[in-house]
């Protein structure tokens, strides 16, 4: 199996040689621009504000202006009418309706001609400027919550793409380790032959597909990992790419405290809240108005002619004002909606305390967790560099033949141990680190 491995191994890494200068590498900002553009989920928010705008026309087309025109030929009586009317709804329960008619009769050989102009007003009941204007400033709110979740979209894409990058590096570097315990055991190997000790032998022939299995499950790992950073991007995985190994190790002074303001101040769903309770707000006052009985006034200009010429609108002049009064016993459906009303916006009060709650105690975690990893870094760093000065002892005595290869094998994976487990920490801080300034909403 040794043999074939090596084989196996060979042609995959002359073919990947041959193929890798056609292949792009992609650094994190190459992979974060991309997923910008081709992001699906980022593209369905963008549908959705756009629907957002779309709705916003809608409720200001209630206030535009209104045509309609009607006419009728009555052949029997040889009879011909037609009408024409004009409707304006002006923000504040107002409407403007200018109706004119004109009609023929040609056996009487007889014109009848009327304009009449309405202008109404609500005075209880509802109507008011808050009121007509609901429609359209919900629709503004809308759209400026939907915006917040596409700046939401992308802040979790970029973190979703560096854990991702991170989990890369992890395993490719994960993998050099694996290669490098494939050689020292095949070396092992040739010290126990040169010895010609069956035992050491036997010991170091046992590691040798250990080894083999772990470089291909590393390779596997990699390949998967490429595979969910495409989907994540927005790119098809049967798309090759390679990814810029660069990684530096920083840590950053978190200040939680000030963390946690700043996400009140600025992250979306905290925005989101806010932009929700003025909606619950103007609900609330809105509802309020319209608890009162319904009363409208009205004032209709009628201009009548006949005769039979043109219509010329000469004739008889009438005036008519009237005010309708209108209510529901009990007012039920009224005060069930201001109830309502109120139980929504504190709803949203109580959605703000939680948001609040959950975040503190992230961000609390996090950033404990966040010291932690950084503090297990530089722990690790000096473990290593125990285990480095192990080694070197346990390889003098097995060289002067004092130990078997087996504590001189357990020695060699503990340094190549303490080195996976020193890039899964680095990675790991950098990986919490994001999560937690994606928390903060920066």
């Amino acid at each position: 199996m040794s043999k074939l491995f090596y084989i196996l191994l060979i042609l995959t890494f002359s073919l990947t040689a041959q193929d890798k200068s056609k292949v792009p590498v992609l650094s994190l900002e190459d992979c974060l621009k991309y997923a910008m553009k081709h992001s699906p989920d980022l593209q369905k928010l963008e549908l959705r504000h756009s629907d957002s705008k779309y709705d916003t026309i809608i409720a200001r087309a209630a206030f535009d202006l209104g045509v309609s025109v009607r006419s009728v030929r009555d052949d029997e009586s040889r009879s011909n009418s037609h009408s024409a009317t004009l409707s304006q709804e002006i923000p504040g329960g107002v409407t403007i309706s200018a109706t004119g008619d004109v009609s023929t009769d040609e056996i009487a050989n007889s014109q009848q001609s009327d304009l009449s102009v309405t202008v109404s007003k609500v005075l209880l009941g509802g109507g008011t400027l808050e009121e007509s204007l609901q429609g359209i400033r919900d629709g503004l709110v809308d759209e400026l919550i939907a915006s917040n979740n596409i700046s939401r979209e992308k802040r979790r894409i970029r973190f979703r793409i560096q854990t991702q990058f991170y989990r890369i590096i992890r395993n490719i570097q994960g993998l050099e380790i694996e290669k490098r315990r494939l050689i020292s055991a095949k070396k092992n190997l040739e010290n126990a032959k040169e010895r010609d000790k069956p035992l050491d032998i036997a010991t170091a022939e046992i590691e040798i597909p250990e080894r083999e299995l772990n470089v291909i499950s590393a390779n596997r790992r990699i390949a998967s990992d490429l595979d969910t950073l495409k989907v994540i991007m927005g790119m098809s995985p049967d798309k090759e790419i390679l990814i810029n190994e660069d990684f530096e190790y920083k840590t950053l002074e978190l200040k939680l405290v000030d963390d946690l303001f700043y996400a009140e101040k600025n992250e979306e769903l905290f925005l989101n809240n806010s932009l929700q309770k003025d909606k619950a707000e103007r609900a609330v006052r809105i509802s309020a108005s319209r608890k009162n009985v319904d009363l409208s006034l009205a004032f209709t200009h009628i201009i009548e002619s006949k005769g039979t010429e043109n219509a010329d609108l000469r004739g008889r002049n009438d005036q008519i004002v009237s005010l309708n009064l209108s209510f529901d016993l009990g007012e039920r459906a009224d005060k069930a909606r201001f109830a309502k009303s109120k139980n929504d916006l504190e709803d949203n009060a109580v959605d703000r305390y939680i948001l609040r709650q959950n975040k503190m105690r992230t961000l609390r975690e996090l950033k404990r967790t966040v010291e932690e990893t950084a503090k297990a870094v530089v722990i690790q760093i000096e473990r290593i560099k125990l285990s480095e000065r192990q080694l070197e002892l346990f390889k003098d005595r097995w060289e002067n033949g004092e130990i078997d290869i087996l504590e001189y094998i357990r020695s060699q994976n503990s340094l190549e141990d303490a080195k996976v487990r020193l890039i899964n920490l680095k990675t790991t801080y950098m990986e919490l680190l994001s999560e937690y300034l994606f928390e903060v909403g920066k």
